[in-house]
């Protein structure tokens, strides 16, 4: 299993249209990428326009195939706009474990 963790930030007078966008490419991704297992944008509790979007996808496969997915593209693209400054994006290779 491939997990991402992607670190975004909204500029502060663009938070609600920043969240919509992000919304928009939470649900276009779980409609349109098979490999997806999980796509959740979580909010931090320091700063409220950061935000982290944490997958988990069967492969690398799956993930580079939803890169390069025309509505990853096009949702990508359209919170540019929003953008405080670029993501922070971590990629593992992980198995899960039970404690």
């Amino acid at each position: 299993m491939i997990t991402v963790h992607a670190f975004v930030y909204a500029r502060p007078e663009h938070r609600d249209a920043y969240l919509q966008g992000l919304r928009d490419l939470q649900a276009t991704t779980r409609a349109n990428d098979p490999g997806c297992l999980r796509y959740d944008f979580w909010a931090s509790i320091d700063d409220p326009n950061a935000f982290v979007c944490i997958e988990a996808w069967t492969d690398m496969d799956a993930l580079t195939a939803h890169l390069h997915a025309p509505h990853h593209i096009a949702g990508s693209a359209a919170l540019d706009a929003y953008r405080a400054r670029p993501s922070e994006i971590q990629i593992f290779e992980s198995t899960p474990i039970s404690l």
